[in-house]
């Protein structure tokens, strides 16, 4: 599975691109695609055997936040598919005792932690039928955001308290209670909490009875649908809630007593998700309530339990002190939690192989429905920046598939790979959705609800619903994306009839970053040619070699119009001058695709650094987010390549002279018709800007930095950001100070994380010293732990020696509130992120010392990016410096 780094002579001088790229690596034959599998229960994988299955669950625990103990006892009603005289389920940390089934005694018990497995041994087999196992038994409770779990945090007004939650995917279930802890084993869950009767009790179902015994209350819940364990929810503590009923559901958002106001966002999208998702699915939301709870910390997103979504409160919550990142991302963290009540709850997949049937779906959904919702925010465009993320990633000769096998699931965890399983997932399914069309797509997914619910599937009972829609045989296309790793490359080359009539010929290769030409793979690839300003049409490329007709040949062209597509373009030299010349009037979706493309490319030493600058320069003063964001994203690689050389201040005046006429149109100053995008344009141009230098936007950065210091309500929540970190790069010992005060006086978390994130990315060594000491302080709240990591990335900008010093000294502390995700964060993100500290042989000795064998493969990915980026430095700094004395 895990291949070694493909070592590729990056700089290569290519002055065309097209049909000369294509026929310099042969193609690859059409790969035979299996008939995609469909779920049944008897097959599915899995270790625990299917001949007892869980059918209730009746659970009373009583849990002792202080000691970190669990006692409970637990009533399981079985069905015994045949006569049996074992029962087999999943445990870790407990203690069974008075083990029955059907009231008698049991001949032996048998718990296996390494395993996690308990065996019970019946006197005698047991006939075929319904059973009864009970018992009494005793756990922990996990201090990370494992099973369940105890979550420390302190108050604004500095009051330090404790909260009891639950994070059981994917295969925690079994730390708080014994059970059959896979996916396919669906049953109803009835739970008993006896917790201090001044807490709040929160599970999936409303409260049935309440009954108070002295200083404690035994609290009951209603029994579940049937779901799956790793669903079961369970939260308690000082906790209050803002409800409201709508259209027969019950909503209500929890959070710490005293801030639970901060939901009122949260309250308005949940109503207005859930009634947009009830009529897309066709299927009703079918619990009673919709709880959302906001956990202070334990872990950095949500989980979809059903009927009681959990929440770093980070990610729920919008104060007076929120921009308006903050609010757009509460709303699409919702909709993707949301989504999960139907993709993954109500429909879940059969095993872990399949976890894309839920992540990768609730990721489009959501993008859909906050598109749907909030046009002026372009969501789509901006969900490009995820799907380059996940394009990056699977550029690399060690990507793996979406559907990869999961051999156990105590492995579930390690398969995990966020930029596959959800972000290429979530863009191979918008692809689709647009070459079937909207319409039939929701079809499909309708079918597939109405015909899988309470139940589990396979991908290929999802693509047996598309293909019934009648918009083709959709299960091929969709198979060559999800079981093959990578994406093709493809190559566009025009010719043009006497009547100006132009043809294309297309090729396909799958696209590399290192070792392009050597990949295997071939793709059906639905494409959206435009020719002109036109309306786009669908090509679906199947072939090795493929000819269509493309409008005109005076008319710029895309075969990925609005960037839908999930591949890579390369247009002949004529084509791609032809597009630079009218990039700027071409629609912003195809300007972001070639944008991206282009600088891909490069990196790929297949074009020449000075293709992709050209795009960028032909951009002028046009106002699109996403396209600038890309340029001055490449910009800022570019200048920290560029560092310690001596055309570094020659390169910052370059940037500065492609940036500076956009800035200047729009101004320090927003104007009331301006829209979300265009507002944020504004402080990414301007954060730039300061960062290369420009010495008009640092002088009016200090300006309003003086008015902050004296009057914090000078300075708009969105706009302290980009000013706190235009201060900071050029910050005196006494300016430092100063950002160190307003950094301490953040009145909530949301200001924590803006002001102490600004503080690192001081360019003095000096104070980056005090910088990364601050970062790893009490200063830092205990719920916000994972902050800690992502200020030490802050810091790696402009001091890696020292962000990884810092890291490689503390890293057990800096991990620790990442629970199950620390060994991914380790083997594959942290070579990403720290690549410039070490040679890479040295990191991956130092990282292969402190993780499990288990990892390789991600370790494999991590390394393989972090050799890239070292060797793109060392190229890309050859090309800067020939652009910069062509140019004089």
């Amino acid at each position: 599975m895990c291949q070694p780094p493909q070592e590729f002579a990056f700089m290569r001088a290519v002055n065309s691109l097209g049909l000369a790229l294509a026929l310099a690596f042969p193609s690859v034959p059409v790969l035979a695609q299996a008939t995609p599998a469909t779920f049944n229960f008897a097959t599915a994988p899995g270790r625990l055997p299917k001949n007892v299955v869980p059918v209730e669950y009746d659970i009373a625990i009583t849990p002792d936040a202080a000691a970190h103990t669990i006692t409970g006892s637990e009533t399981i009603l079985l069905d015994f598919k045949e006569a049996s005289a074992t029962i087999q389920f999943n445990t870790l940390n407990q203690k069974l005792d008075k083990v029955l089934l059907d009231g008698q005694p049991v001949k032996a018990v048998v718990t296996d932690n390494d395993k996690q497995l308990t065996t019970i041994t019946l006197a005698r087999a047991a006939k075929a039928g319904k059973h009864k196992l009970s018992f009494a038994y005793t756990g922990q409770i996990e201090t990370k955001p494992l099973g369940l779990f105890a979550q420390e945090y302190k108050t604004p007004d500095g009051v330090k308290d404790v909260m009891l939650s639950t994070q059981f995917e994917a295969t925690d279930a079994r730390r708080m209670f014994p059970c059959w802890d896979e996916p396919a084993f669906r049953a109803v869950f009835k739970l008993t909490v006896t917790t201090p009767a001044k807490w709040a009790v929160y599970s999936n179902m409303p409260q049935t009875a309440r009954k108070l015994q002295g200083e404690l209350a035994t609290t009951s819940f209603a029994p579940t649908p049937k779901m799956a364990s790793y669903l079961v929810e369970f939260s308690a503590g000082n906790l209050a809630e803002i409800s409201a009923d709508h259209k027969g559901t019950h909503f209500n958002v929890v959070a710490v007593r005293g801030q639970e106001q901060g939901g009122r966002a949260a309250l308005d999208n949940a109503r207005q998700i859930l009634d947009d998702y009830n009529d897309y699915f066709g299927v009703k939301y079918p619990l009673p309530k919709m709880t959302s709870i906001a956990v202070p910390g334990g872990f950095s997103g949500a989980m979809e339990n059903w009927g009681a979504i959990t929440y770093n409160d980070q990610v729920l919550l919008v104060t007076p002190s929120s921009t308006l990142a903050n609010r757009q991302g509460v709303y699409s963290t919702q909709a993707h939690e949301m989504a999960h009540q139907w993709f993954g709850d109500l429909v879940t997949m059969g095993w872990w192989d399949e976890l894309w049937l839920n992540e990768s779906f609730a990721s489009w959904m959501a993008a859909h429905e906050t598109d749907l919702r909030n046009p002026a925010w372009r969501w789509w465009e901006q969900q490009d920046e995820s799907k380059e993320e996940a394009m990056t990633a699977d550029s690399r000769a060690s990507s793996h598939p979406i559907v990869q096998h999961v051999v156990n699931e105590v492995e579930a965890t390690n398969a995990f790979d966020p930029v596959i399983t959800y972000s290429k997932g979530q863009a191979v399914l918008r692809m689709l959705e647009t070459h079937m069309g909207a319409d039939n797509f929701r079809q499909g997914v309708r079918s597939y609800m109405q015909k899988h619910a309470y139940s589990n599937t396979f991908g290929g009972d999802l693509w047996q619903a598309l293909d019934s829609t009648g918009s083709g045989k959709i299960s091929g296309i969709a198979t060559s994306w999800t079981t093959q790793p990578g994406f093709p490359l493809v190559s566009v080359a025009a010719s043009c009839a006497p009547d100006g009539k132009r043809t294309i010929s297309l090729t396909q290769q799958r696209f590399l970053l290192q070792g392009l030409g050597s990949g295997k793979g071939h793709w059906q690839v639905p494409l959206q040619v435009r020719s002109g300003g036109g309306a786009a049409h669908p090509l679906l490329f199947s072939a090795d070699r493929q000819q269509a007709d493309a409008g005109r040949c005076d008319e710029p062209l895309s075969v990925n119009a609005g960037a839908v597509g999930y591949f890579r373009v390369a247009y002949d030299a004529a084509t791609l001058a032809l597009n630079t010349r009218h990039f700027a009037q071409l629609p912003d979706g195809d300007r972001i695709a070639m944008l991206d493309d282009q600088w891909a490319l490069v990196e790929a030493g297949a074009a020449p650094l000075d293709s992709y600058l050209a795009l960028a320069s032909a951009m002028g003063t046009t106002q699109n987010e996403r396209a600038w964001q890309q340029i001055t994203g490449v910009l800022g690689t570019l200048e920290s390549y560029a560092r310690g050389t001596p055309g570094h201040a020659a390169f910052m005046r370059y940037a500065r002279a492609i940036v500076t006429p956009l800035a200047r149109q729009l101004g320090w100053d927003g104007k009331a018709d301006e829209t979300p995008g265009v507002q944020k344009l504004r402080r990414t141009v301007l954060a730039d800007l300061g960062a290369w230098g420009d010495a008009e936007v640092l002088a009016e950065a200090r300006k309003r930095f003086a008015a902050f210091v004296a009057d914090r309500a000078t300075l708009a929540a969105d706009d302290q950001a980009m000013v706190l970190s235009i201060i900071a790069r050029s910050a005196s010992a006494a300016d430092f100070e100063q950002l160190h005060a307003i950094a301490r006086a953040a009145g909530n978390e949301t200001e924590v994380r803006r002001y102490y994130v600004a503080l690192m990315q001081v360019r003095d060594p000096a104070l980056a010293a005090q910088a990364g000491a601050i970062a790893l302080s009490d200063e830092i709240p205990k719920q916000a732990g994972t902050l800690r990591v992502a200020l030490l990335g802050t810091l790696n900008g402009a001091h890696p020696q020292l962000a990884w010093d810092l890291f490689t000294r503390n890293v057990d502390a800096l991990m620790a509130p990442f629970g199950p995700f620390s060994q991914l964060y380790l083997s594959q993100y942290a070579p990403e992120q720290f690549w410039r500290a070490m040679a890479p042989q040295q990191m991956e000795a130092w990282i292969t010392a402190r993780v499990p064998a288990d990892m390789g493969p991600h370790l494999a990915r991590g390394m393989e990016t972090a050799r890239f980026k070292y060797s793109e430095q060392a190229a890309l700094r050859q090309q800067i410096e020939a652009l910069l004395a062509a140019r004089g």
